[in-house]
């Protein structure tokens, strides 16, 4: 993806600079507002990180207390991704022609962006928090933008009387469906997962077709990738009438603390590739069969080389019922052999020869008997 000057003079312009760690995040926080705000954030950020329930409602509130504040938080944890988002915009101006509704649009800065870039056409961003459509309006105002208007509404619930010519979504789906994913597993057979984490983001994707004219496109960025969701985002969307296109790809992009990845979804409301050939061949163009891997590729890996059937071993938490524990056997279409060992922080998948099969069982077996049998069930699943 070319990068264009524009891109990296709006972030300037709008004060999206580089934060190179927690500490100079929580000193420049301060700077801006005040120390017990900067404190504030940091406890809630901390006890996210550390896997407390939080409020997502709560937190864009939280941020969104002042432009400054909202911008600032924007920079140290989307700042990269946005710098991302920005080039993929003028890449793709064709597709933000006529009417274009941005949902989740928090504080208006990619809103903005594209509306900047796009003079001659009509943005609506939509946003849960009062706030945040406070900021947005305001910063469109601060840059001189009058082709975008910013509305208060929950995006599940958002209707027109005007269908637009496109729809998009970057970086929302994580917080607005996470009430139906947080109870689901993010390890187990594929397809009973991805059917789970389908029917969890069913709403939203139709919330996105209903906004929708017949032909027109859809762009979404968000933080469900191969690791875990984007399959059943894809299938949440194909059940919409949404096909896809070659542009659909993964991306990286750096935060405060790590690189993350992305999926990058283009839909259309037409003709097209379905769900799981898109994801395949965005898969399998970084694939490499033979080469060991840890992550989503671990798991693709395993399907998509199989060359026969799947010897699945599902951990299940009796009291819960989620998998937390996976193991699987196959054999690779060049004949090798592959062991698949995933839990909830961890997917690796090893290719061996037929020779170190004993070794590879007497791992899986030890693993699997330190499971206690009254507190977890083992189940076997062949495809």
């Amino acid at each position: 993806m070319q990068a264009y000057t524009q891109v990296e003079e709006y972030m300037k312009t709008v004060g999206l600079k580089y934060i190179k760690n927690a500490q100079d995040f929580i000193a420049g926080l301060a700077y801006r507002t005040d120390k017990k705000y900067a404190q504030e954030v940091a406890d809630l950020l901390n006890a996210r990180a550390e896997g407390a329930p939080t409020d997502n409602n709560k937190f864009y509130a939280l941020k969104n207390e002042s432009l400054k504040a909202s911008v600032y938080i924007s920079a140290a944890f989307d700042g990269g991704v946005f710098r991302h988002i920005g080039n993929m915009v003028i890449d793709n101006a064709e597709l933000l022609k006529g009417r274009v509704l941005d949902l989740g649009c928090d504080c208006g800065i990619v809103t903005c962006f594209m509306a900047q870039q796009n003079p001659d056409t009509h943005f609506v961003g939509v946003d849960i928090n009062e706030k945040a459509v406070e900021n947005a309006k305001a910063l469109a105002e601060s840059l001189g933008v009058t082709n975008a208007q910013f509305i208060c509404c929950d995006a599940y619930e958002y209707t027109d009387d005007e269908k637009f010519d496109a729809v998009t979504s970057f970086r929302v789906l994580l917080d607005i469906a996470d009430k139906n994913t947080k109870p689901l597993s993010f390890i187990g057979e594929r397809g009973e997962r991805e059917e789970q984490y389908k029917n969890a983001f069913a709403p939203y994707a139709k919330a996105v077709s209903s906004n929708l004219r017949d032909g027109g496109s859809f762009i979404s960025v968000e933080r469900y990738t191969a690791e875990y969701g984007w399959l059943g985002w894809l299938e949440a969307l194909s059940a919409e009438g949404f096909s896809f296109d070659d542009r659909c790809v993964i991306m990286r992009a750096q935060d405060i603390s790590s690189t993350k990845e992305y999926s990058v979804t283009f839909a259309v409301k037409g003709d097209g590739k379905n769900a799981e050939e898109i994801f395949n061949d965005v898969l399998s163009a970084q694939f490499k069969s033979g080469t060991g891997y840890n992550g989503g590729m671990a798991e693709f890996a395993l399907y998509y080389d199989a060359d026969g059937e799947i010897k699945i071993t599902e951990v299940r938490n009796k009291k819960s019922g989620r998998v937390i524990h996976e193991f699987a056997f196959a054999k690779a279409k060049s004949g090798k052999l592959m062991y698949y060992d995933a839990s909830g922080d961890s997917r690796k998948i090893k290719y061996y020869n037929e020779k170190k099969h004993e070794a590879m069982l007497k791992d899986y077996e030890k693993k699997l008997g330190l499971f206690d049998e009254e507190k977890y069930e083992v189940r076997e699943v062949t495809l």
